[in-house]
């Protein structure tokens, strides 16, 4: 008797792949920041081509840590050239953060790698099936936090 097949167990199946395809793409253009402050990178790097200044206390909502954490991952961002904390006028505890050119070169470089990854992973969908995909992806997500 064939077993039904299970939806999360596919998915945790296919994330794992993907998880470990991404690692060994990415190692290779990663080996100078951590997971974390790549994402951060990312982060800012977005909001900077909104036009949007971003703090400290963003970095802490949009990725769920302390504030000892984010001062920690920022001092050694900066200290390794990624970043520069700028003071902001009228206000002495605020400090802008900016992307220095060293982290925009690198951010373009792993954007550049997942949109590689993307491709790949996506080979062989078409349009209509990849929107059905997000979808049904989304419902699952609203389902699990419910």
């Amino acid at each position: 008797m064939e077993r039904t097949k299970s939806v999360v167990r596919e998915l945790r199946i296919v994330m794992n792949k993907l998880n470990r395809r991404a690692e060994a793409l990415m190692a290779q253009e990663r080996h100078e920041v951590t997971e974390m402050q790549g994402r951060i990178i990312g982060f800012l790097y977005f909001n900077k081509n909104r036009n949007q200044p971003v703090y400290q206390r963003d970095v802490e909502a949009e990725f769920s840590i302390t504030r000892a954490t984010a001062s920690k991952m920022l001092t050694l961002m900066e200290k390794g050239g990624f970043i520069v904390r700028e003071r902001v006028p009228g206000d002495a505890r605020l400090k802008k953060l900016t992307l220095t050119e060293k982290a925009v070169a690198h951010f373009q470089k792993i954007h550049r790698g997942m949109t590689r990854f993307e491709e790949l992973a996506t080979r062989g969908i078409t349009p209509e099936e990849r929107e059905t995909l997000l979808r049904l992806l989304q419902k699952i997500e609203q389902n699990v936090e419910d």
